[in-house]
Parts: structure tokens; C-alpha cells; sequence
């Protein structure tokens, strides 16, 4: 049976590598390349354009969209993606049996009787589909080996037809796996917590197992943590926020105007005529273009063809973090899009900005962002640590990378404030700002060998500004009946690498398709925006798990401070640090100082 998925759950949960339970059993999401999608048509085809994000965090590769069954005329129940079963072994319940079925006969589990059809055997074996799997801080997955791990240091060459698995109960100690043929048995609480040879293989490839140096563990296959998809979101900001930068952003169009010299509008148009005869660009294309004014198109040139582009992440947030302030301060008149009834993609009404006294005389500026454009791409994933290697998995089309991407639209809060409510907190001895202050200093030190344009999220003032924003999702959530999983976070900060000094701003944003996002329900929050900061801030000195939760301190080795599920951990689809870099006692010293 196909499996239903939404184009934006591809992106943000699923994924080539990714194991997808359905109906018939668990199947595994092949590679780009084996998927069909490109079978009759280019990633260009289905470009995103988003040039801040292709140039920076892509190292130029291309952003492609799914394509949805609508979209090539095919009915709901088709497969446009290819999968296939994984894992291979299946757990008979009835008999005891762990088998692996090899042979289109009409038997499932060897002591089962006969079913109707080989199809209907095949059917039930993937129900049947045992729950363990290994896998590796590479991102190697593949069946754990059972047959070698009850024959280890016993005979090689017993090759039973099914392995016996005996006893039961909560727990895996209480698990017994035996061969019927040498009798030899290993239990399953033993081997779960060894490390194993890994294989090598990637599932989502139809390749041989080269082998692999890092051990291997025994997973559950719907554990959290077999995947963890690799992120990067950019926020579409001034100056190119208009249709007609997208369209100039296109690959192939980006590709003209950097190989010609092209500075007016007639001239483009000239240009783009060849690509329509060839059919590499369609028509409806060149057609919106001549709708635009020459200075229009002049001006979008200009932006297309421009260097000021972000070197790393960190650059590309300051960016985006400079065009909230500069939209808080004079606001964003939204450019009209050329679709009837389409949103713009970003508007700031500088006359519904708002300033609100917080404690400790902190003054917070609260921006509603009527309008936002998100595209969010996925780049790969990491199994069993967040900070394992990254599996990256691009298509290759002969000329250029490309990574599945989603676009979407929505609206926000940006917050801000007007004092630096850390400058006063790093002074003190012994506090936990003072903790993070110093491992932002040296990171080695304190056991994070994290890449240099990440050292920011290690320094006090981004601490405080997420800490904050995990306080005011939960208060929405609660405040407003918007779920915690609806609402996503981006943490900015600003820092003086020669004084330590900085300075920050998060946004607080829904943007997904089909949902909540749209509506203007978040940004009408903002005329009584005191209601959600004192739920956000009420009882943040306490926590339903203290005294545990309360005597966590941040320190070498680790990512949070006091911060747990009870207090301050969100929905992993909200934030994009993986539920790290997180402490109470920061918000607290400078609300309490």
C-alpha cells in the first residue's frame, strides 16, 4: 500500500535513509537517484529559488521541490517516490520464529500454514518485520546480523533456516535467541548494549557493504535518533523579496546573467528567448518579466548579480537579524505578488510596533511580521548523535547538486531589545552567564569542537535569547491555542569578537503548508503581547522537576544548563538547535539582578 506523506514532511521528518512505517510494514526511502522522480524530467524543473541559501550553506547546489501527484496528473494512490522493504528479518509472535524470507512461495513464518498467494506471504512477513536494526555514528543502517551474533565463536558454516526466540516480558534480558540446529543461543540484553561490526550500507542504496570501521549498536527502528535530518532554513529578506527576483534566481537565468553582460530589461528578454526555443525555460516566464517596470527589472539584475552574499550561517542570520531591526525601525511595504491573491513575501507595518517594560527596567520591542517567505531544505541526516557526521544527500545531475527544499509562507513576531541584558550578568563570578561566557572563549576547553562560525551559540546572550524563546512557545501554546509544535524559533545575536559584548533578537514564526500560518493569527497576538510574556516568565524560577532540574549547571561536555521537558525543551520541529543550549539560570540572573 503506498504511504501518504505531505511534500513539507519530507523535509522536515522524513527523507532518503528514512524508515517509513505504514500499513504493510516498514520500508526504507531510496536515494534521489533510484527514487523515479527524475525519470522524466530535470531538478531544474522543480526548482525553489532562494539565492542567499544556495550561494552560502549549499556551496551552490540547487534547491528542487517535490512534485505532488496534482501536479502530474496522477491520481492520490500512485507512488511518485520509490521505497523498498527494510528491514529484512521478520518476528513470527505466534510461533516464536525470527526468519528471513528469501523465496516467492506462499509462506510467511516456516511453521505458519500456507497463505492464499506468494503476494499475501509477502505481505504478512513485512507485518511481521522485526522491531531491531543496527546502525552506526557514520550513518551506516542495516539488519542486525543474527545469525552471526548467536553462531559467534561457534560453528561457521550452521546455517539454520530460522532462529528460535524465546522468553519475553518488559524487559530484554528476559530474551533469549537460539539456533534449532547447534543450540547455541546468545540473549538480546547482552548484545544490545555491545558494540558490533558495522557493514557499511547505506539502505537507501542498492549497493554492496563495504565494511566500516565505526561499531555498529542494536536500535529500535522507530527510535528518534536513527534519523536526524540535517536542517537549514533562510528567511526571505529585503531587497529580494519580489516574484521577479525568483524568477532571475533560477538557475538557468542566474547562470545567463552571470556569463553576459545584461543590464537592461530588453536585453534580458533577448537573451531568454533562446532557452524558451530550446526548452529549457518556459514562456510564461519571459512573459511575467516583460510585466515589470525597467527599473524594476533593472534593480533585480542588480541584486541577482551582486556579491553581498553571506560567507557561512552566521553571516547569513546577521543578515536576516539587520533586516528584522531595519524593519522594525521604518518598517517593510510589501512588493505585490504577480499571483491574484498570493501573499508578498515580507511586510512590516512600522505603526503596529510595540514596546513593552519587562523587569529589571528591560525594554523589549515586539515587531509582528505580517508576511514571511521560509524556504527550508534538507541537506541529510546524522543517526544515533546529533553530533555525528553528516550523511549527505544530494542528486547530482551531471552539472550541479541539488537538495530537496520546501517553500512556505507565513507569519511572525520579532523581538528585540534596547538594553543588553547580559553586559552586567558576564561580570559576575560564578554565575552560569559567566560558565557559558567562558566556554565561548574556549570551546575546547569545555569539550565542544564545534565548527568556528557555530561558537556564537555557545555565548550568554544567545543562551538567554533562546531560553526566552522556548519560555514564550510554551506560552503560546498555552496562551493562545496555538500548539508548541506550530510555532518555530530563530535565534539571532550580534557579537563584538574583540569585548565579548553582543546583542540579539529572536523570531517567532508559522509558516506551513495548509496550516495556521496564514491567517494573521499569530501577529494579532501582538496588541496584548503582556499576557503571553507573563505566562512565558510566571514560575521560571521553578520547575515541576526540581530540585533536579534547578541544580543542573552548564560545564565541559555538556550542551544545557538547568533546562529540561518540564521547564524549557520544545517540539525538536520548533527549534533548530536540537533542544541544546538552553538555561534557566541565565534568564534568570538578569530578571533577578
Amino acid at each position: 500500500m503506498t504511504q501518504l506523506l505531505r511534500r513539507s514532511q519530507f523535509i522536515t521528518t522524513y527523507g532518503p535513509g528514512a524508515i517509513l512505517e505504514g500499513p504493510d510494514g516498514p520500508r526504507v526511502i531510496r536515494a534521489f537517484e533510484q527514487s523515479g522522480i527524475f525519470n522524466d524530467r530535470a531538478p531544474a524543473d522543480l526548482e525553489i529559488t532562494d539565492l542567499r541559501l544556495s550561494q552560502t550553506l549549499l556551496n551552490g547546489a540547487g534547491i528542487f521541490r517535490l512534485p505532488s501527484n496534482a501536479e502530474l496528473g496522477l491520481v492520490d494512490s500512485y507512488a511518485v517516490y520509490g521505497t523498498f522493504a527494510f528491514p529484512e528479518w521478520s518476528l513470527c509472535v505466534r510461533h516464536q520464529i525470527l526468519y528471513r524470507k528469501t523465496t516467492s512461495d506462499n509462506r510467511a513464518c516456516p511453521q505458519c500454514p500456507p497463505l492464499p498467494s506468494p503476494q499475501d506471504a509477502w505481505r504478512q512477513a513485512r507485518q511481521q518485520a522485526i522491531r531491531f536494526v543496527q546502525a552506526c555514528g557514520a550513518g551506516h543502517l542495516d539488519d542486525v546480523d543474527w545469525l552471526g551474533l548467536v553462531h559467534r565463536g561457534g560453528p561457521s558454516n550452521c546455517t539454520p533456516a530460522y532462529l528460535l526466540w524465546k522468553g519475553g516480558g518488559g524487559a530484554l534480558r528476559h530474551i533469549t535467541i537460539a539456533c534449532p540446529t547447534c543450540k547455541r543461543d546468545v540473549r538480546l540484553g547482552q548484545v544490545y548494549a555491545q558494540d558490533l561490526p558495522c557493514s557499511g550500507r547505506f539502505p537507501e542504496w542498492n549497493r554492496d557493504r563495504p565494511g566500516c570501521g565505526e561499531p555498529a549498536r542494536i536500535i529500535q527502528r522507530g527510535a528518534a535518533n536513527v534519523r536526524i535530518p540535517e536542517i537549514v532554513t533562510a528567511l526571505t529578506i529585503p531587497p529580494r523579496t519580489t516574484q521577479l527576483h525568483r524568477l532571475l534566481e533560477l538557475d538557468r537565468v542566474q547562470t545567463l546573467l552571470i556569463s553576459r553582460s545584461i543590464s537592461t530589461k530588453q536585453e534580458l528578454l533577448d537573451a531568454l528567448q533562446p532557452l524558451v526555443k530550446r526548452r529549457l525555460l518556459r514562456q510564461s516566464i519571459v512573459d511575467e518579466i516583460k510585466t515589470q517596470s525597467e527599473q524594476a527589472v533593472q534593480a533585480a539584475i542588480r541584486d541577482t548579480i551582486s556579491h553581498d552574499l553571506p560567507a557561512n550561517q552566521h553571516d547569513l542570520l546577521l543578515q536576516e537579524f539587520n533586516a528584522l531591526r531595519h524593519a522594525a525601525d521604518h518598517g517593510s511595504p510589501p512588493h505585490p505578488s504577480a499571483t491574484p491573491g498570493a501573499p508578498p513575501q515580507f511586510e512590516v507595518i512600522r505603526e503596529h510596533v510595540r514596546t513593552i517594560d519587562m523587569r529589571q527596567g528591560l525594554r523589549l520591542r515586539v515587531t509582528p511580521i505580517n508576511r514571511l517567505r521560509v524556504v527550508m531544505v534538507q541537506t541529510g541526516y546524522r543517526r544515533m548523535k546529533p553530533q555525528n557526521q553528516v550523511v549527505r544527500r544530494a542528486y547530482d545531475d551531471g552539472g550541479r547538486f541539488w537538495y530537496p527544499g520546501v517553500e512556505l509562507f507565513g507569519e511572525g513576531i520579532f523581538i528585540d531589545l534596547h538594553i543588553d541584558p547580559i553586559s552586567k550578568t558576564l561580570a559576575s563570578e560564578g554565575g552560569a552567564s559567566a560558565s557559558w561566557f567562558t566556554a565561548w572563549l574556549d570551546p575546547e576547553r569545555f569539550g565542544h569542537s564545534a565548527r568556528h562560525e557555530e561558537r556564537y551559540k555557545l555565548h550568554p546572550m544567545f543562551v538567554w535569547w533562546h531560553t526566552l524563546a522556548h519560555r514564550l512557545i510554551n506560552a503560546l501554546s498555552v496562551d493562545s491555542g496555538y500548539s508548541s509544535a506550530s510555532v518555530r524559533e530563530r535565534i539571532f545575536v550580534d557579537i563584538d569578537d574583540d569585548t565579548g559584548n553582543a546583542g540579539g533578537g529572536i523570531l517567532l514564526y508559522t509558516a506551513q503548508p495548509g496550516g495556521d500560518g496564514t491567517l494573521g493569527g499569530m501577529v494579532a497576538l501582538v496588541p496584548e503581547f503582556e499576557r503571553v510574556l507573563d505566562t512565558a516568565l510566571r514560575d521560571i524560577d521553578s520547575c515541576s522537576n526540581d530540585p533536579l532540574c534547578d541544580e543542573e549547571r552548564f560545564g565541559p561536555s555538556k550542551y544545557n544548563g538547568a533546562a529540561c521537558y518540564a521547564c524549557l525543551l520544545v517540539s525538536e520541529t520548533s527549534c533548530e538547535h536540537r533542544n541544546m543550549y538552553l538555561d534557566r539560570h541565565v534568564l534568570l540572573e538578569s530578571l533577578s539582578a
